[in-house]
């Protein structure tokens, strides 16, 4: 068990299928969402203090991806979650 002074740094984007799945079709219970990641935190003992998000350049994508994104109806993000927590 780590000691009570103990903060928890995660940062973590959401794992969804995007690439080639248009996001009406996305299938929710498929994913895995900073909402899993908050929960089994909350279960094992943590207590999220802050929720930071943190934005990433969009140069990681090329104009054809984005593209090919628009097309097909493809809701990509570019960006990362910082959770903070500590022990309850």
């Amino acid at each position: 068990m780590p000691k009570p002074t103990t903060t928890l740094a995660f940062l973590n984007a959401d794992w969804r299928d995007f690439e080639s799945t248009p996001a009406a079709e996305e299938k929710p219970d498929k994913a895995i969402t900073i909402f899993d990641y908050h929960r089994l935190l909350s279960e094992t003992g943590w207590k999220t203090i802050f929720r930071i998000e943190c934005p990433l350049s969009s140069e990681r994508l090329t104009g054809n991806q984005v593209q090919k994104m628009q097309d097909k109806r493809i809701l990509g993000t570019i960006g990362r979650t910082l959770l903070i927590a500590k022990i309850k």
